[in-house]
């Protein structure tokens, strides 16, 4: 099932989602601006949670891969705007805080060198 077209309200407040029924026809499923939100949040737990029932595996994930970033300086001059790009224009924005800046960049250096360092788990 593919979601057929999106649109969202002149005013910002509103979220329409056309989806195929069984039988061919559109349901268009309309959604508030936080109850749009509440489901972004969910989704990928969902889907990380059916993947791990599906194969019986608890360490699957549902993955994207990062296609692209862009930090930003947010206008509270106290977090970090970390915008995460993957393939068909999804992507999802994080606040970090300054403090937590530090130790986000080392840990992404000690795995790295890990991956660096390590053989592949599953052959090319």
């Amino acid at each position: 099932m593919r979601v057929q077209s999106c649109d969202v309200s002149p005013q910002g407040d509103r979220i329409t989602i056309a989806l195929p029924e069984h039988a061919g026809e559109l349901r268009k499923i309309e959604l508030s601006f936080d109850e749009a939100s509440g489901l972004a949040m969910t989704l990928p737990r969902l889907l990380s949670m059916a993947l791990r029932r599906r194969f019986s595996d608890d360490s699957l994930r549902h993955v994207y891969a990062l296609r692209g970033y862009k930090v930003e300086c947010a206008s509270d001059l106290r977090h970090l705007l970390v915008t995460l790009t993957a393939d068909d224009g999804f992507d999802v924005a994080f606040a970090i805080t300054l403090g937590a800046v530090p130790l986000f960049a080392q840990d992404l250096l000690t795995h790295r060198e890990r991956l660096e360092t390590s053989e592949p788990l599953l052959p090319n």
